[in-house]
């Protein structure tokens, strides 16, 4: 006869290694339970907005949840961003934001004012795409090529015209970038958005612009605008008798990005769960041919590359902050 002490031992073992068996699966299963929320701090139709809404299905399949995109605008980002950066840090609010995120805190130093947030409070989850910039001018324009910009721009300091959308936006800092590399001093018209930009540059409004593929290739191509060069070391195979800034010896390339963040304090655990699906969800073929279409590019890092790439993409467009200054 089996010794009773021996039989509850067995099946303590047995209750115990079908426990440890399913740990993973049920820490993994615990997160999430309910929606998860994608915040993006600017209103809807924008470059986050737009890749937000494309990526929320595959991520919502892999992560067997709802996933709400949700629109926090205002201040340039700095709401929903610090929306995000106060959230109870569970995983369930995820920052959808731009590049732009980067100076938010930095700009608010340089004109006196009490930051909405700090970047540290943020943790990046993954860069998901990019969206390459392009100097542009209206088809009809005097303004043949980038020699001819800066020829022009250099006869006539300050006379020249760019338009931006909005004071230290994602076109201002890269326009400002380019004039410090080229050394040109020129106008600077602030629109609200980039929608109200491209009207005022088809109308005439402004000499030339700076904006990402996804906003111009249509215009481009129905020949509204022309491309006088690309931004960073490529040429686009889209429009490949523009040069790119770097062929005209210029060291601009500033690369306009889609990413996430959680706050700082989300458990390893949930941003171990988070990374997971963000890396599954960005392969998803159906989602990379959507943001192809819109003239986008997939381009996915993961926490530890896009922290070491978003440090040295912030370092950069800080100084520019900086050296822009206050602005009145």
């Amino acid at each position: 006869m089996k010794n009773p002490f021996q039989m509850s031992r067995r099946r303590w073992l047995l209750v115990s290694a079908a426990g440890i068996a399913s740990n993973p699966l049920a820490a993994q299963d615990a997160f999430p339970r309910r929606p998860v929320n994608l915040v993006v701090p600017f209103p809807p139709g924008g470059l986050a907005d737009s890749v937000a809404r494309q990526f929320a299905p595959s991520l919502e399949r892999v992560l067997g949840q709802p996933v709400v995109v949700q629109n926090r605008a205002g201040a340039a980002g700095a709401i929903g961003a610090a929306a995000v950066a106060s959230a109870k840090p569970d995983g369930y609010s995820i920052l959808f934001t731009l590049s732009s995120l980067s100076t938010l805190p930095e700009q608010a130093q340089v004109n006196q004012q009490k930051p909405a947030f700090l970047l540290s409070q943020l943790k990046p989850v993954a860069r998901i795409s990019t969206d390459p910039l392009a100097i542009v001018v209206r088809a009809d324009s005097p303004l043949q090529t980038l020699s001819d910009l800066m020829v022009r721009a250099r006869s006539r300091p300050g006379e020249m015209s760019y338009g931006s959308s909005g004071n230290y936006g994602t076109v201002h800092i890269p326009v400002e970038i380019f004039a410090h590399e080229a050394g040109l001093k020129l106008n600077h018209i602030p629109y609200a958005g980039g929608a109200p930009l491209m009207v005022g540059l088809l109308g005439g409004q402004v000499d030339f612009t700076m904006l990402p593929r996804s906003l111009i290739a249509s215009h481009v191509r129905a020949g509204k605008l022309r491309v006088l060069a690309t931004v960073g070391a490529e040429a686009w195979p889209q429009f490949p008798s523009a040069p790119s800034t770097e062929a005209s010896g210029l060291n601009v390339g500033v690369l306009p990005w889609t990413g996430a963040f959680v706050p700082f304090d989300v458990s390893p655990t949930v941003m171990e769960r988070l990374q997971s699906a963000f890396r599954i969800a960005a392969e998803n073929p159906e989602f990379k041919q959507a943001l192809l279409k819109a003239e986008g590019t997939p381009a996915y890092l993961d926490a530890d590359e896009f922290r070491a790439f978003w440090s040295q993409d912030a370092a950069r467009m800080n100084q520019a902050v900086r050296r822009m200054g206050k602005l009145e």
